[in-house]
């Protein structure tokens, strides 16, 4: 037996370490124990209502920008304030906003005009645009799913074929959009690298001309729907329109960063009081999750629990066909990879006939009348040789950006419903915010303004002009505190008709005009949509009664005492309001380094569980182990009188080519009566999908970390041994002291101040070692009640168990063993 008394200074104060080491080697089983005691000073911040620098800002100097400098609020008592951003990180949003441009599109070319009569649409297309006579038309074929080419010879033989559709074929769910392209025969002219460039990365058409170089090609919109548009219905608000324009990561500060013109223009719609809408802002609208199928899940149909890969929006959506409307989707997704498709649950389909015949199914099950718009997405994105819009800087198609075509089409359906007196309900969504650089959202404003201006010309048309969440991916959102809380601060503008007091009454135009400046959330949306559409209510049922909310939404007076706490928000989630904390600290406790080293933990015992699902095959896998290089961000709250919750953000070390470190979210829970602490949540602050390419399929794609070099510049170990050859590597600033246990089994300890973690290593190649942890606590939660058995495969490390010592304890102690089996 050994014993060793080592001393300890904390912060001007010295503690006792009272170490006793016995080894004592028994046939099948080898024994370890350790007694740490250490006396520990009181410290004030630590679960007592925590925030590390920058969560609330020191210069509050920069404000949060509202819509009117004069407000026709009156309730001035609220009690969620918006935290202030600091000088430093408007300046910084500022200079990152202004210092880039988004690339222009090219020259817009004219193949085909349309003249649009009462009762018909006429083609026009001029043949001096396609000297050579090489056309070609694609529409989209309900049958297959696809874009369907049909070559043709001369302008007028398209014009006649263009005819024939337009007549005699019934409107369709994707009927409305034209493709026309002008083609030259190879043999008339040799295609240039470019060209060949360009279409390389573009699927092979189905029909049209074979061996030819494209030279212009042109999206056509001709929603031709009047015939098959009846008003059958003529109870009680049915003649008010409902219209959602979501703009997808563009939160309320970069709404008015980069959208001028659009501002403007709802200025001037506002500063009208003698015609068109009544103009709303809502400066504190909270989101419960920065993401965009909970949010939509939210606001169309009610439900705050995640369903997800499915939208269930069959039940709203029934209620509006049943009350006489006809439902418009458009978005600018390709409905194969992204968007509807994927909230439909429809990729479980590998081919794509049989995807779009599920999808089809779906849509009309789910009463969506018409995807027209959405349909163009397919071959805008891969004609930009993309999948997705959310890796370019700018989706374009024939000199306009695609987002162009996707307005202009919904104005053209929203036309011929007004004509036709027969209400709708149209859902847009754009995700031209939903890049990695924030001045993409910049070419909408022309655009985006050209459509508020239709829109204030529209009678009985409520409009919602909002967004999920702010960007969760450019460098500014990453990397500054501001940035970071912008994520929860979404949009949210409402265009209410003259007319809307006679369906809401007067109550319900003051009751909006009152709540612009309360904290609110999707919740108060959908409640408002539901009264509209003289749905049940549903505030007096679980979950919904323990929350803050009125039958009517935004309808009625929000509560100005409302808070964060009363509204369901997901775990891992924000609050924009500076009330949630209860004091703050200019410096950072040990306990939480502690726990950033459980989620750490728990996260890389995932990954090799995940990589390693065949025994013993450590020559897979490509994620490393994630080495903590810092936390920041950390708030504290006090959940109930026995739970507190610990919300951090953890910066690990990056993945090559990459210099930026990664950085986590998580969300942790201490249980006081219990003595337990646990991650209650996780998720990626950094852009994760750049580590797609060399992602082992097996692991959640939120928790890798690997090497996306090229083949050649890869390092020759595999990225098994990140989690073996960091046993000296500095944890948080601090080297681990190493025990060995067994011949195979060594336990790495990391102590601090306010606790301690034990993390297993198998040395051996082959063979899993097992073992069990026991021991004695005082004054600390622990992760893993012990006794707990481990079982390490060969060649593998384990994150064990944190001890946390408990806040306002005045000393704390463990005594564990290790005993191998």
């Amino acid at each position: 037996m050994a014993v060793c008394r080592i001393y300890s200074r904390r912060r001007g104060r010295s503690g006792t370490c009272l170490v006793v080491l016995t080894a004592i080697l028994i046939v099948g089983c080898l024994w370890y124990r350790e007694l740490i005691h250490l006396k520990r000073p009181r410290v004030d911040v630590l679960f007592q209502g925590y925030s590390s620098p920058g969560v609330v800002a020191p210069n509050r100097s920069c404000s949060i920008p509202v819509f009117r400098a004069h407000s026709r609020r009156t309730d001035r008592n609220i009690s969620c304030h918006r935290i202030q951003p600091s000088q430093q990180s408007c300046e910084r949003a500022e200079k990152y906003v202004n210092g880039q441009e988004p690339p222009k599109c090219g020259q817009h070319t004219e193949l085909c005009s349309i003249e649009f009569g009462e009762k018909k649409h006429y083609l026009r297309c001029h043949n001096e645009a396609c000297p050579f006579g090489g056309w070609s038309l694609g529409t989209f074929s309900s049958e297959e799913g696809d874009i369907i080419w049909t070559s043709f010879l001369t302008a007028s033989m398209l014009e006649e074929h263009f005819q024939f559709l337009v007549d005699y074929k019934d409107a369709s769910i994707g009927s409305g959009i034209a493709f026309v392209e002008c083609r030259v025969y190879l043999e008339n002219r040799t295609m240039s690298e470019d060209a060949e460039s360009k279409t390389s990365c573009v699927p092979k058409k189905k029909g049209g001309l074979t061996g030819s170089e494209l030279q212009s090609q042109q999206l056509l919109i001709f929603p031709n729907i009047t015939k098959q548009i009846k008003n059958t219905f003529g109870g009680a608000y049915a003649n008010l329109n409902i219209n959602i324009l979501l703009l997808d990561s563009v939160s309320h500060s970069h709404m008015f960063r980069t959208l001028p013109l659009s501002l403007q223009q709802l200025r001037i719609i506002d500063e009208d009081l003698s015609h068109g809408p009544s103009v709303f802002n809502f400066d504190r609208m909270q989101s419960l999750m920065p993401i965009t199928h909970e949010s939509l899940q939210v606001l169309l149909t009610g439900k705050i629990l995640s369903t997800r890969h499915v939208l269930p929006v069959r039940a709203m959506f029934s209620t509006l066909k049943n009350r006489g409307y006809d439902i418009l989707w458009h978005e600018d997704l390709c409905w194969h990879d992204y968007g509807l498709g994927k909230y439909f649950g429809t990729f479980s389909e590998t081919s794509l006939p049989a995807r779009w015949n599920k999808f089809l199914e779906l849509l009309k099950s789910h009463s969506i009348d018409y995807f027209g718009a959405s349909l163009t997405s397919c071959e805008v994105t891969h004609s930009n040789c993309a999948k997705d819009p959310f890796q370019k800087k700018v989706m374009c198609y024939n000199g306009r950006y695609h987002h162009w075509y996707i307005l202009e089409y919904a104005k053209q359906m929203q036309s011929i419903y007004q004509r036709a007196g027969k209400p709708y309900f149209q859902y847009t969504e754009l995700n031209i915010g939903h890049t990695k650089v924030g001045t993409t959202i910049k070419t909408l404003d022309k655009n985006l303004a050209t459509y508020l201006r239709y829109l204030s010309t529209l009678e009985n048309t409520l409009t919602l002009i909002l967004s999920d969440h702010g960007n969760r991916y450019t460098e500014y959102a990453i990397t500054d505190d501001e940035g970071f809380l912008e994520q929860y601060h979404p949009l949210l503008f409402i265009l209410a008709p003259r007319n809307f007091a006679d369906y809401v009454g007067s109550s319900g135009m003051e009751n909006l005009a009152g709540n612009q400046d309360k904290l609110i959330s999707f919740l108060d949306i959908h409640l408002m949509l539901r009264y509209l559409l003289d749905m049940s209510p549903i505030i007096d049922d679980p979950p919904y009664s323990n929350f803050d909310l009125k039958p009517r939404g935004l309808l009625d007076p929000v509560s100005s005492s409302r808070t964060c706490s009363s509204l369901p928000l997901f775990r891992g989630s924000e609050c924009i309001c500076d009330t949630v904390l209860n004091g703050t600290s200019t410096t950072q406790a040990s306990g939480h380094v502690v726990l950033a080293e459980l989620g750490l933990g728990f996260l890389n015992n995932r990954i090799q569980t995940q990589a390693h699902q065949e025994a013993g095959d450590l020559s897979k896998g490509s994620c490393r182990k994630l080495i903590g290089v810092n936390i920041s961000n950390v708030t504290e709250t006090q959940k109930t009188s026995n739970i507190t919750e610990v919300k951090m953000r953890i910066s690990t070390q990056q993945g090559r080519p990459f210099a930026k470190p990664d950085v986590f979210s998580f969300a942790f829970d201490i249980s006081w009566d219990t003595q337990s602490v646990s991650v209650g949540w996780y998720g990626p602050v950094s852009v994760y999908g750049k580590y797609d390419k060399c992602r082992d399929e097996r692991v959640d794609r939120l928790m890798c970390v690997c090497d996306a070099r090229p083949a050649g510049q890869l390092d020759t170990h595999s990225a098994n041994d990140s989690f073996t050859n960091s046993i000296h590597e500095p944890i948080f600033n601090l080297t681990s002291t190493v025990k060995m246990i067994s011949r195979c089994l060594t336990v790495r300890e990391r102590r601090r101040q306010e606790g301690m973690i034990l993390e297993g290593w198998n040395l051996c190649r082959s063979g899993t070692v097992v073992f069990e942890v026991s021991g004695v606590t005082n004054n600390i939660a622990i992760s893993s009640k012990l006794p707990t058995t481990f079982r390490i495969p060969g060649g593998q490390s384990m994150f064990l168990v944190a001890f946390l010592a408990v806040g306002g304890a005045e000393e704390w102690s463990v005594s564990y063993e290790v005993r191998v089996h």
